[in-house]
Formats: structure tokens, C-alpha cells, sequence
């Protein structure tokens, strides 16, 4: 992050002749890490000579006069004046006044900045495809399959905003300003750390996290009713269901949410239409039950780059049902 203060100081300093060795050490090396301060030191040096000469005379004209006013108030009594050096007072008045004129410059750059509305990009992933996406301020988003992320080329400087539907693992780079992620069924606030959304379609919003901590703000269904806060620590999950708009604390075991982005699938006493829902998503085969009930079995199982036959082979072991795999379907029944 920039130090514009620092970097306004620095330049005020070398242009007016006072700034030491390594002062000047310092903006050579803050210019070398940030090539786009190279182009407003160009500005400032641009103003600092169009404008030194002019400066400083009228600067002395003003200290003259304001001088000859102290005078002329204390004429009544004696007074010891002592010879004063107007050209030094006027270099330092033109310093002070490149100084204001600088942060001037800078604030009205801000400014124009912030006014121009964001430019939104947007990265939506099939079925069996997952994105890695490094934003402007640092943070990491791995998205996973039949999910969306939307997000500015450059956050403003109040906020960083994105908005997700699916399911993403965020690394957010510490910072001022937190870090909002919008749902359709709530928020999720932070400022910097790193947790596991899920908010699929007609599926409960899950928010677990792995460092720091988060805010996940609810967004219920009933209008007159008031949205809590629930602050999530470390391998903490909460999952919550709109339609009933009941919320859940669970213990997250081994950072097991973060498992999909190492091709792992980790499934904990969930039904096999649970199951298929994540199968679909990472095969890309629609899921078809011809029969309800095995859609309410509940298994458990993990499994690290296996193929779609290993694990369902595997999970028919645990329970009594048949299944078959075509080029574009998993068609399970009893």
C-alpha cells in the first residue's frame, strides 16, 4: 500500500533542495516498487518549476508587509530588530505551499478516482470446473464447480465487495477495509482470513472457517424479521436454512470444507441426494434417482482424486442400492 503522505513529503523535500541522502533513497526506492508514482513525480516536479520563481517572489512581498505591520504596531516602544533572511522564509513558504498544492493534487486524483463507477468482472464455472482468481487488493477466491463470483477490477476505498452463488474458499489479504461477500441468503463479512462458502441454489448456505474470524449475517425470508450476527471462529461451521431460517453451530473436522479445492470429496453421515447433488457438480453427469428411497440413505466416505465408478462402487458396499453410469448420466435406484 501506498504511504501518499510519506511519498508527498519526500517529493516536497527533494524539489525544494533539503532532502537528505536517504530521504531521497527512499522515494527512489518507493517509485521503483510503484512505477505509477513515477508519472504523478513528474507532475509535482512539473508544477515545482512552472511555479517556484512567481512563489517565492510574492512570498517575500507578503512577509515584507506583514513585517512592516508588526513594525509599524510597535513603534510606541523600542524593539531590537534583527536582519532577516527573506529569500530563505520565501523557499520555505514556496516548500509549504508545493506541499499544499501537492496534497491537493493527490486528494482531487482520489476523488476523481472514486467517482468513477467500478468495472465489474464476472467468472462462472460449469459443472467438473474449478478457477483461481487473485483480486486487485491480494486476496485469493478458488471457485468451485456450478459456481459464480462477481467482482470489481479494482475495489474502492471504502469496502471490498463481491458477490457469489455456488461454492468459493476465500484468502483474504488483511486490510482497513473489510471484505464483504454477498449471497442471495445473507452476508459474510470480514477483514482478514480465510473461510469456506457454500451457498448452492435450494441447498442450506454453509460458512465455515479456517483462520481468523467472520460475521455471517443472515438474510431471512420473514421482512419484519431483524437479521443477527453470528461471528464464526476457526473450524467452526454454520449452516443455515432458509426456508425454516434456522441456523446451526457444528465443529469443522481437519479443515474438511477446504477439501475440494485439493480434489478431495468428504462426505459425513449425508444422504445419498446430498451426495449426488456434489457428484453432479464435480462429474458433470446429471444425477436421476428412479426411486425415493434411496435418495435418505446416509453415508460417509472420503475419497481423493477417485473416479466417478471408484466412489460409487464404494459407497454401494455401505448401502443396499443399484446404480449405472452412462456418457451423461448417474441413474441410481433400489
Amino acid at each position: 500500500m501506498i504511504d501518499e503522505e510519506q511519498f508527498v513529503l519526500l517529493v516536497t523535500r527533494k524539489l525544494t533542495g533539503v532532502a537528505t541522502l536517504e530521504e531521497i533513497t527512499t522515494l527512489e526506492e518507493m517509485i521503483s516498487r510503484h512505477p505509477e508514482l513515477k508519472e504523478r513525480y513528474l507532475h509535482l516536479e512539473h508544477y515545482f518549476r512552472e511555479t517556484q520563481q512567481p512563489a517565492a517572489a510574492d512570498t517575500e512581498q507578503a512577509l515584507e508587509r506583514t513585517w512592516a505591520k508588526i513594525q509599524a504596531a510597535n513603534t510606541a516602544a523600542p524593539a531590537v530588530v534583527r536582519p532577516i533572511r527573506w529569500r530563505k522564509y520565501a523557499a520555505v513558504a514556496a516548500a509549504c505551499a508545493l506541499l499544499g498544492a501537492a496534497i491537493f493534487f493527490f486528494n482531487r486524483e482520489k476523488e476523481q478516482a472514486e467517482s468513477k463507477p467500478l468495472h465489474w468482472v464476472k467468472q462462472k464455472n460449469g459443472n467438473a470446473r474449478k478457477a483461481y482468481i487473485e483480486l486487485a487488493d491480494g486476496s485469493v477466491i478458488w471457485l468451485n464447480a456450478a459456481s459464480q463470483v462477481t467482482y470489481p477490477e479494482k475495489f474502492d476505498s471504502k469496502s471490498r465487495t463481491v458477490y457469489l452463488e455456488g461454492e468459493a474458499f476465500f484468502e483474504i489479504a488483511p486490510s482497513a477495509r473489510p471484505f464483504i461477500v454477498h449471497l442471495k441468503k445473507g452476508t459474510v463479512k470480514v477483514l482478514g482470513t480465510s473461510f469456506n462458502i457454500k451457498a448452492y441454489d435450494n441447498e442450506p448456505v454453509q460458512t465455515s472457517v479456517i483462520t481468523g474470524k467472520v460475521a455471517f449475517i443472515p438474510r431471512y425470508e420473514e421482512a419484519k424479521k431483524v437479521s443477527d450476527t453470528i461471528v464464526i471462529t476457526p473450524d467452526i461451521k454454520v449452516t443455515y436454512t432458509a426456508s425454516t431460517g434456522t441456523i446451526v453451530k457444528s465443529t469443522m473436522i481437519d479443515k474438511e470444507d477446504k477439501a475440494w479445492t485439493e480434489d478431495r470429496l468428504i462426505f459425513r453421515n449425508a444422504t445419498l441426494e446430498e451426495i449426488g447433488a456434489g457428484l453432479e457438480r464435480k462429474f458433470d453427469k446429471k444425477v436421476l434417482f428412479e426411486a425415493d428411497a434411496p435418495k435418505q440413505f446416509r453415508l460417509t466416505g472420503s475419497f481423493h482424486n477417485n473416479s466417478l465408478e471408484d466412489i460409487m462402487y464404494y459407497l454401494s458396499k455401505s448401502k443396499a442400492f443399484h446404480y449405472r453410469i452412462t456418457d451423461s448420466t448417474l441413474v441410481i435406484g433400489e
